[in-house]
């Protein structure tokens, strides 16, 4: 049982988190893009967002099975320091996705026009500063990346 599991935790990983790491190192450059009338970057834009949130939220399973991987052999991993400091750093960066990059990506995505009707009609969205708003998402996409590069590192130590 705990090979199923450790094999379902490594391919969601591999599934879910390159896709979300490539998407949101990509979005900010391509929402800028958009943002001065590219309109090939505008339909890049719309794709990696959908990326980013589809992927996104189905990343969430890595953690979550990484905590089932542990319940398979109790006496052992829970005795391995270094599986609960990869769950800490996975939900760490699972945190700076939710709070930090998804709502800067719907602000630029609202910004563009690019949101459904209904979402553009219940809030403003208006960015000033492009430049300040690509770089933070680059900023934020950079420690999601590096956050899980430490938990890959943390699990094999």
């Amino acid at each position: 049982m705990t090979t199923v599991v450790i094999i379902l935790h490594v391919l969601a990983a591999i599934l879910f988190l390159g896709p979300v790491t490539v998407a949101t190192s990509s979005f900010h450059v391509r929402a800028a893009e958009a943002h001065t009338g590219d309109t090939e970057a505008a339909g890049a834009t719309k794709t990696l967002y959908r990326i980013s949130q589809n992927y996104g939220v189905f990343s969430l399973l890595v953690p979550l099975l990484g905590v089932a991987v542990m319940f398979t052999d109790v006496g052992y991993y829970f005795q391995q320091y270094q599986f609960h400091a990869a769950i800490v750093l996975s939900l760490l960066a699972w945190a700076v996705l939710l709070f930090l990059i998804f709502p800067r990506q719907k602000t630029m995505m609202g910004a563009l026009g690019f949101l459904e009707p209904d979402e553009l009609a219940a809030k403003s969205y208006e960015i000033e500063d492009w430049g300040k708003a690509r770089s933070q998402l680059s900023m934020f996409g950079g420690i999601w990346a590096l956050l899980w590069v430490l938990t890959a590192i943390t699990m094999f130590l």
